[in-house]
């Protein structure tokens, strides 16, 4: 039998593994939602020999945007490849079709490749297809006695099926809410004669909403849960990665600033900290940068940029991997199709609704309550969701109790 030596072939992950939990609540008024994380997936402590781990390519993110921002994004959405690395809950804000590619030019003679397509299902849902590849060139094999033995074969492939929607936000406006999303995998490894496959789990959540003139994002997810690769009847286990990740979207200098800030803990080593900026001048260039502090490989400063051409999206990414050089990381992405409307547009009498409590706005501020009470009582019958309307009728007629008359 071959013995296998290779050095870098991401089949295997490296370190002792520990328990994790997260949990954060943060709340504001109106349309900043709370968004509880209690109980996050917890992983029982064990004591594991080092590269207990299989499936490693899983744990390499793919995104170009999300690599440059120090693989950061747990809270963030709008990138179809960072969702189903880092959040499948972000898929629910898929407004295009789109489809994706991504080539990674990684450590020694290995790369990889990506190509998703993301589809709106409805107005908060969406469903994701990826087939993910790792490719490496033949390797020296060497017997039990150290003599050659001829070339050896590795590789992984992935193919995945994730949905996300949209449980709980304002009528008025789907951009905000929370979101939920999972998606199944299958995964298969070959390491020359042998290979192995299983099936892993994705799931997360994502709240976005409105905080002091900006968006705020906060996610959490696991990824990759489930039974690890068993080559002949040794078993590893799954390559799985719990995250929790707050992102904030403000205007700079008349162009959107984005902050993103994660905890990563992989199921069999230590949690690492992870940041990223993002700049976006004039909806045309994106500057990124980023930090990924403590984590497997890769530690360090990261840095990218991305070029919007209306439906085409163009992104490069750059990070160091120690020893082992640089990696360089391109994706294209194109929408097409028509987009689904996330601000919902009114009815004919919703839009009626609206111009008559403008007018009883009218009527109030020249202090006549009865003529603004019958056009709000009109207003609530067109629309009797209008929430403002019911408010202001119920001010309006205490006003006219307490008033006389003649100040009407």
């Amino acid at each position: 039998m071959k013995k296998v030596e290779a050095k870098g072939t991401g089949i295997k992950d490296h370190g002792p593994r520990a328990s994790f939990s997260c949990s954060f609540a943060v709340g504001a008024r109106r349309l900043l939602l709370i968004l509880v994380a209690c109980y996050l997936l917890p992983v029982t402590a064990v004591y594991a020999e080092s590269g207990k781990s299989g499936g490693y390519f899983f744990r390499v993110i793919q995104s170009p945007r999300a690599s440059a921002m120090g693989e950061s994004g747990a809270g963030l959405s709008g990138d179809l490849l960072g969702a189903l690395a880092l959040n499948p809950a972000a898929l629910g804000r898929t407004r295009y079709s789109e489809l994706a590619v991504t080539y990674n030019s990684w450590l020694e003679d290995i790369s990889m490749q990506q190509v998703a397509y993301a589809h709106p299902l409805s107005k908060t849902s969406a469903l994701a297809v990826s087939v993910s590849l790792l490719q490496m060139k033949s390797f020296a094999g060497y017997d039990s006695f150290g003599g050659y033995a001829g070339s050896v074969k590795a590789g992984d492939s992935a193919y995945s099926l994730s949905y996300a929607k949209r449980v709980y936000g304002p009528w008025d406006d789907l951009k905000f809410g929370i979101f939920v999303g999972g998606g199944v995998k299958y995964a298969r490894e070959v390491l020359d004669e042998f290979s192995a496959s299983t099936m892993l789990y994705d799931v997360g959540i994502l709240s976005i909403s409105e905080l002091f003139g900006g968006v705020l994002g906060l996610g959490v997810s696991a990824q990759s849960l489930g039974q690890g690769f068993k080559f002949n009847s040794v078993r590893d286990d799954p390559p799985s990665v719990q995250r929790a990740g707050a992102a904030w979207t403000i205007p700079a200098w008349g162009d959107p600033l984005t902050l993103a800030l994660d905890l990563k803990k992989p199921n069999d080593s230590k949690a690492a900290y992870l940041a990223g900026l993002e700049y976006v001048v004039k909806d045309l260039v994106s500057g990124r940068f980023g930090y990924a502090g403590d984590v497997d490989l890769g530690n360090g400063l990261r840095f990218g940029i991305g070029f919007n051409l209306k439906v085409v999206q163009i992104d490069y990414a750059l990070s160091k991997y120690g020893d082992f050089g640089y990696t360089h990381r391109f994706g294209i992405s194109y929408k097409f199709g028509k987009p689904v409307e996330v601000t919902p547009r009114f009815t004919p009498r919703q839009e009626k609704a609206r111009w008559k409590l403008a007018r009883a706005k009218e009527f109030m501020k020249e202090r006549s309550y009865y003529e603004a009470v019958l056009e709000l009582n009109d207003a609530v019958e067109l629309d009797p969701n209008l929430k403002e309307a019911m408010r202001l009728m119920e001010y309006a007629r205490g006003m006219m109790e307490t008033e006389t008359p003649g100040a009407r």
